[in-house]
């Protein structure tokens, strides 16, 4: 089973994602969930870029935010792949011996069951270290995808407003107001959660401040859910909001 990982991801105005970035063993069905996440990370760039709302620099973040999950996932299919075709008496053994006994007592584990949902479905796979995350709150990073929360009424979820695909400021609990003047000077769109338990067990904390970016991923995690921690982070990123 042939797989690669393209030495760059970018070379001056060519940009590669999906196939052409990456190739490898189908066990656990993650290329084509890869090449989405290659797209979209790419396009909301992209399309800052043209629309004026960001300069170049911010396409720098491409490559380093899709190669090191590329390659960490090409290396575990491979050794997935390897492990159910091989033909050693020890795979052999592992194979249809201790799996099928193993597994089923496990999967019964909730914490087992979820952390395989979140790896598949690559909820985990997160930005941290990438020059547009900055920050924690709770057990949020900046990079983090937002955790995703359940609210009462008709209000859905706190994924609802992400529909819109902009940069937009999250706060669970209560708001300074001079958070408030600075996101209507800067138009954008602030959306307030009153508090939950729910909010505590997904992992943010109260009255933080959250950036959240247009693929769902939080840019800044502020814990004292300071104005100044928001322009600073939009400043030195040049983003024209």
């Amino acid at each position: 089973m042939h797989h690669r990982v393209a030495a760059q991801f970018r070379r001056g105005r060519v940009f590669l994602l999906g196939d052409a970035a990456h190739i490898h063993s189908p066990v656990g069905g993650q290329g084509m969930n890869t090449g989405i996440g290659d797209a979209v990370n790419l396009a909301w760039k992209l399309a800052a870029l043209i629309h004026g709302h960001a300069n170049a620099s911010i396409l720098d973040s491409y490559e380093p935010e899709r190669i090191k999950f590329a390659r960490r996932l090409v290396a575990t299919t491979d050794q997935a792949f390897t492990g159910v075709t091989s033909d050693g008496a020890l795979a052999r053994l592992i194979r249809l011996n201790i799996v099928p006994r193993l597994m089923p007592p496990l999967f019964k584990l909730y914490a087992v069951r979820r952390f395989m949902f979140r790896t598949v479905s690559q909820t985990l796979v997160n930005y941290r270290g990438s020059s547009l995350s900055v920050g924690r709150a709770g057990t949020v990073h900046g990079g983090d995808r937002l955790p995703w929360v359940k609210m009462d009424g008709a209000g859905g979820d706190n994924f609802t407003p992400l529909t819109s695909l902009d940069w937009q400021v999250h706060v669970y609990g209560d708001a300074k107001l001079e958070l408030k003047a600075l996101c209507d000077e800067r138009k954008l769109p602030l959306h307030i959660f009153s508090w939950t338990l729910e909010m505590s067990q997904a992992g943010l904390r109260r009255n933080s401040v959250y950036l959240v970016r247009p693929d769902s991923y939080v840019g800044l995690a502020d814990p004292e859910g300071t104005t100044s921690a928001v322009r600073s982070y939009l400043d030195t990123r040049k983003l024209l909001l």
